[in-house]
């Protein structure tokens, strides 16, 4: 029998750079339903003034998440996510990781989300 069972999927320092990047991820979503929208209102009578305002709006909250920046923390000082090693766990009751970077010495706890820890960004340990 196969067995689809993956034990090298994402790390949770690749989890987390997804999670800082999902507002961005959800704003460009909200784009293209709006402009789905717009495609579904020219066959049925033409797109309104709210049809184009919806497009208007979603593209403006692309620029606001493009713009907050979706680097994770550490990558401000330098730090290469896939360089992290696991140095520890958090006290949340979840198996959290405390990650540090060899190079700057920093630390991160990233939780972990889909064991049913609370939805938090990376913070400093």
């Amino acid at each position: 029998m196969f067995d689809n069972h993956d034990d090298h999927g994402p790390s949770a320092v690749d989890l987390a750079v997804v999670e800082q990047e999902w507002p961005l991820i959800a704003a460009e979503l909200d784009v293209l339903d709006a402009e789905i929208s717009l495609l579904y209102a020219v066959d049925h009578g033409g797109p309104t003034v709210l049809d184009w305002r919806r497009v208007r709006r979603a593209e403006a909250r692309v620029t606001r998440a493009a713009a907050e920046g979706v680097r994770p923390p550490w990558s401000a000082d330098g730090c290469v996510p896939h360089r992290l090693a696991v140095v520890g766990w958090s006290g949340c009751g979840y198996r959290c990781e405390v990650v540090r970077c060899p190079e700057c010495g920093g630390e991160q706890v990233v939780h972990n989300t889909a064991d049913g820890c609370t939805p938090r960004p990376a913070r400093a340990a």
